[in-house]
């Protein structure tokens, strides 16, 4: 059995149509399973659409001076948090653990911050 072959307009609304749900903050494997249901292909040519878009989308926001760069930090903690929830909910603890350190380098804001003593109800010793 023979596929339909994909027309160079169709591959543009691919992708443009990626790129904009990476702008909203849809997760990379949630986003290939989103174009192989939306455009009927499979998922490998799904994660080259996906591939393509971020690459582009990444060039775009970084090699600008008009995009916030915090507002780009704060999309991608957006989407760990979103990402460590999911996880969690399907038992993936290991990839909550990954976010969150992740979280925690982004933001410093955690063990790996210098000076970090723990919690405020801990006493901390020399």
């Amino acid at each position: 059995m023979t596929s339909k072959r994909v027309t160079k307009e169709e591959k543009q609304q691919r992708h443009q149509w990626a790129m904009k749900k990476i702008d909203q903050g849809v997760g990379f494997s949630e986003l290939a399973s989103l174009v192989a249901e939306t455009w009927g292909c499979s998922r490998r040519q799904a994660r080259r659409v996906v591939a393509d878009a971020h690459k582009e989308w990444m060039d775009v926001c970084f090699g600008a001076d008009d995009i916030d760069q915090r507002d780009l930090l704060f999309q991608s903690v957006a989407r760990l948090e979103r990402t460590a929830r999911k996880a969690e909910e399907s038992g993936q603890f290991a990839v909550v653990v990954g976010c969150v350190a992740q979280l925690n380098k982004m933001l410093s804001l955690g063990a790996d911050q210098r000076g970090f003593r723990g919690h405020p109800s801990h006493y901390y010793r020399r």
